[in-house]
């Protein structure tokens, strides 16, 4: 790693370069890009998945937001405490082969049980992944370089969610007039379960690649190395760690998480443009994609370059800071895009609101790495996937559709429920964001062993 001279290994294996840092790093981009494409596939077929799986908007969400998520999240803790632990590489790579496999077996479902179970597997599956890929860059890249690789990685995101978005649109758009398609042994089946069915199964081919990653030694402080000694499995360490910075454990996991809810309330937005305009898979998938692939990548390598720029310029709290600032840049593209009156417009203001969400999975994990004990580098990362989890993958779909099923009782006021969803939840992210950040500096000086700069 390239760090300070008085950090040194504490595990088995090998220390690449930084070369091959960056190598590793832009596999684990195509592993993130695997995920979001298998993830954000499903917001593409709203209409025809509850046409012919009889369902409401709130289940729908339960498939893409809650029951995916809770596993997702849940099952982040311990994978978290295997990364801390196991080689990683492995972990990855299994995660990958079984989340691409349920992600072709929802091709399969027949019912919303099926269905729902599937979507388990592929978060279950997906949770291998950050915690590891944090801990793994972690140990590749010192303080000043470790939000630029952060910011590739998670670059990730908003590739696959593009591609998604334009290839899924142009797949749907193409098939949605032929509801029926035969398959050598698999018969008929309606379009959409085709589409899950190629999009799942080449990700069984990242598997195998990542499967080949070179796995980084375990670096620590020499301070830290009775911490790291302790590798046993315990909360207890894990709480007494949160409870000793309750206002930085508030802003990174709770104020994140809240920034999380406007960002995965995306999820409704292929369907928004669909009941709002009338617009077919293919041009929505267009304009969505076409946002998440430019606007989103931005926000991600300005927020990698803003704050390693801040960092080298003495601001150590750039990583929270920043995210606390893009809290409230996103407020009104977020409240105002549902709202806007007519569907260019409404693409447009994708952009500022796809730009400022990308700075959230950048400068967090990267904050989280940064202030952890060695020992628990991967799973504060889980934590963090827990509570962005559970409060953000989960209640970013849902909120939106308990508007519309409850509060308006209409499926086509669905832009006044996304607006309502983030009026609500912006200004709590920026408040949460922001009451953190003091403490938030004096455990980086307290690493450092030096006073913090204000």
């Amino acid at each position: 790693m390239g760090g300070n001279g008085e950090e040194k290994a504490v595990s088995q294996g090998t220390q690449p370069g930084y070369a091959y840092g960056w190598y590793t790093t832009a596999i684990l981009m195509l592993a993130y890009t695997f995920s979001f494409l298998d993830r954000q596939i499903l917001n593409l077929m709203v209409g025809p998945i509850k046409a012919d799986l009889g369902i409401t908007d709130v289940q729908f969400a339960l498939l893409t937001g809650g029951a995916f998520g809770i596993f997702y999240t849940v099952m982040g803790l311990p994978i978290g405490w295997m990364a801390d632990r196991y080689p990683r590489k492995w972990i990855i790579s299994g995660g990958i082969a079984l989340w691409s496999l349920m992600t072709a077996m929802s091709g399969l479902a027949r019912t919303f049980p099926q269905l729902l179970l599937a979507r388990i597997g592929v978060g279950v599956g997906e949770a291998t992944l950050s915690p590891s890929a944090y801990s793994m860059l972690s140990d590749l890249f010192d303080k000043t370089r470790l939000p630029k690789a952060m910011s590739i990685y998670t670059v990730g995101i908003y590739i696959g969610a593009g591609t998604a978005m334009i290839i899924g649109g142009t797949v749907v758009g193409a098939i949605e007039h032929h509801p029926d398609i035969v398959l050598p042994l698999l018969g008929a089946m309606r379009s959409w379960h085709v589409v899950f069915l190629v999009v799942g199964l080449p990700g069984l081919l990242v598997a195998l690649w990542v499967a080949t990653l070179t796995e980084p030694k375990r670096s620590v402080r020499a301070a830290e190395q009775a911490d790291a000694d302790q590798t046993g499995f315990s909360p207890a360490r894990i709480w007494r760690f949160l409870a000793s910075y309750p206002l930085m454990s508030v802003s990174l996991f709770l104020g994140s998480a809240m920034f999380s809810v406007m960002s995965y309330a995306d999820a409704w937005f292929p369907e928004l443009f669909i009941r709002t305009w009338g617009w077919g898979p293919q041009q929505t998938g267009l304009v969505n994609g076409a946002a998440s692939l430019i606007a989103g990548p931005a926000g991600m390598l300005a927020a990698g370059w803003w704050s390693s720029r801040m960092i080298r310029e003495g601001r150590a709290d750039a990583c929270l800071r920043l995210t606390a600032y893009a809290a409230a840049g996103i407020a009104l593209p977020a409240v105002l895009m549902p709202l806007a009156p007519n569907g260019f417009l409404m693409g447009v203001l994708l952009l500022p609101l796809k730009f400022f969400g990308g700075f959230t999975p950048v400068l967090i994990p990267t904050a989280i790495q940064m202030v952890a004990p060695a020992a628990l580098r991967a799973q504060l990362g889980a934590v963090f996937m827990f509570t962005v989890g559970i409060i953000g993958v989960s209640l970013g779909p849902i909120l939106p559709a308990l508007f519309s099923d409850y509060l308006f009782q209409d499926e086509h006021a669905l832009r006044y429920s996304l607006s309502l969803a983030s009026g609500i939840t912006a200004p709590i992210a920026f408040l949460l964001l922001l009451i953190g950040l003091r403490q938030f500096g004096r455990r980086l000086a307290e690493l450092e062993e030096t006073p913090p700069r204000g």
